[in-house]
């Protein structure tokens, strides 16, 4: 019996052997998707509906598009690292991610992703409103530099593509103006539209359907053929001839060659498409085709390039200078003498060092170099309100009042130094370092909830609906101030995007 088993699997194993390659599960046999970072009827959004659309013509697989928007694109990033490497799940990639994964300083990496092709070249362009006082390149600059920074330009997001296509465009005109970043192109076009900005950094395509807007200058070499009154930056005096949002596609790392070359090739037939390239054209971009080792090079080329601009903006800082190391060593200095002050006093005020004193002393001394190392932090750019120090010096300066407050009380009342006392103060102290230590990976609303909430009961309070209220407000109170308003690229963890 054994033996008819064993030559039954044999001859299985023969027949299958004999199989071409792929016949028992050959791919693709399911639908592939293609997972968007933006909302519907974005750019990224309407070229990746073009490419399911146009690829019905070479395959009978159906191509379906999922939106996944949050992050700045790291929500979408993160998806598709989530799925199988089965060349299942394909990630439409714009240029503005390399400014996602640097100013969110996520896990994810460009090492992550198998770049398959870049197949989109859209210039950059200057968009004003026609029925302002501020339309051409000239009137820009003239309206800058009367408002001397105060020039509002518009946006998506802190540190993206457009944003650091409006620094460039600063320096080349020799111009400050103020960054003010919206969710998405279209509320920031909204913004532009309603006068609430001066000039918007977007491509070409963004005034289509759209007779207020005009395009008062584009990166390019000569005029685009759509528009050809509009000139283009070198023209208006600006050396930016080549600033593009280029458009491609990418799988995860571990994608099988043969299922990433399928999926290269599908590219390159729709890439060659007379639909697609009279909708790449009709939108006044360039239709290419960089394959994998070219689309590889210009992502490594750009993300140098945008460390550079980035800096400059004050969005991610770097490597500290000889003075910002001296504060930083100041700091360190006053630790010792935040204890050696307070031992002196104690000392010939003829006082008992009691355990209030001591936290709080030691409290103190870490909130001053808390606040000497923000110090070093790079300033607030001319296109911020403020910098990357703004909220650890508010943070330090809160710290120190405390602090100080606890240590004078201490000192003036010993005896009314009650063991709940010493606790509350060691219970503020682990919630801000647990707000800490959880920023990273909660982000920073749950970490900040966590510690309000911490806080308020932590000191007695026991109203529970009115800590609901007072939680949720303060958290809303932040998100307007912060994000809103001030347009800080606040933490939002590894949970949140």
């Amino acid at each position: 019996m054994i033996r008819k088993f064993m030559m039954i699997h044999l001859l299985v194993m023969v027949m299958l052997a004999g199989l071409p390659t792929g016949a028992l599960a050959e791919y693709p046999d399911k639908p592939i998707v293609i997972i968007v970072h933006a909302k519907p009827g974005g750019a990224i959004d309407l070229t990746a509906r073009m490419i399911a659309k146009v690829a019905r013509n070479y395959t009978k697989t159906p191509i379906v598009i999922e939106n996944r928007f949050g992050g700045s694109g790291a929500v979408a990033m993160r998806a598709v690292l989530g799925k199988d490497p089965d060349g299942y799940h394909l990630l439409a990639f714009p240029a503005t991610f390399i400014s996602t994964v640097k100013v969110t300083r996520s896990k994810i990496t460009m090492d992550d992703y198998r770049f398959l092709a870049c197949m989109v070249e859209a210039p950059e362009a200057l968009i004003t409103n026609r029925h302002s006082d501020v339309v051409t390149v000239e009137d820009i600059v003239r309206d800058a530099k009367a408002k001397n920074g105060r020039q509002i330009w518009v946006g998506p997001g802190v540190g993206s593509l457009d944003h650091l296509m409006a620094v460039k465009t600063w320096a080349k005109l020799g111009i400050t103006a103020t960054w003010l970043p919206y969710d998405g192109g279209g509320e920031a076009v909204a913004a532009l539209m309603g006068g609430h900005g001066t000039v918007y950094v977007g491509n070409p395509e963004d005034v289509r359907g759209r007779p207020d807007l005009h395009i008062a200058a584009v990166s390019a070499k000569e005029r685009l053929m759509r528009f050809p009154d509009s000139p283009t930056l070198l023209e208006s005096g600006c050396d930016l001839p080549n600033e593009i949002m280029w458009r491609g596609f990418a799988v995860h790392k571990n994608t099988p060659d043969e299922i990433s070359n399928w999926l290269t090739d599908l590219l390159h037939k729709v890439s060659t498409d007379a639909e697609w390239v009279e909708f790449v054209t009709f939108n006044s971009a360039k239709n290419v085709f960089y394959e994998r080792d070219e689309f590889t090079a210009l992502v490594n080329r750009d993300s140098q390039e945008s460390i550079k601009y980035l800096k400059m903006a004050n969005i991610i800082a770097g490597e500290p200078d000889q003075q910002a190391k001296q504060k930083r060593m100041l700091g360190w200095i006053l630790v010792p003498l935040v204890f050696a002050g307070l031992f002196l006093v104690i000392k010939f005020g003829r006082k008992n060092l009691t355990g209030q004193t001591s936290i709080a002393a030691f409290t103190l001394a870490l909130a001053l170099l808390f606040l000497f190392y923000a110090f070093s932090f790079p300033p607030p750019g001319n296109d911020q309100k403020v910098g990357a120090a703004s909220i650890p010096i508010i943070w330090a300066l809160v710290l120190i009042t405390f602090s100080l407050m606890q240590i004078i009380s201490g000192i003036k009342n010993p005896e009314s130094n009650f063991r709940g006392k010493i606790r509350l103060v060691l219970v503020i102290i682990v919630l801000m370092t647990l707000f800490v230590a959880l920023m990273p990976t909660a982000g920073f609303f749950p970490s900040m909830l966590i510690l309000l909430i911490g806080g308020v009961y932590a000191m007695g309070y026991r109203r529970h609906i009115t800590v609901g209220l007072l939680s949720a407000g303060m958290l809303t109170f932040c998100y307007f101030v912060f994000i809103k308003t001030l347009g800080l690229p606040l933490p939002m963890g590894n949970f949140f995007g």
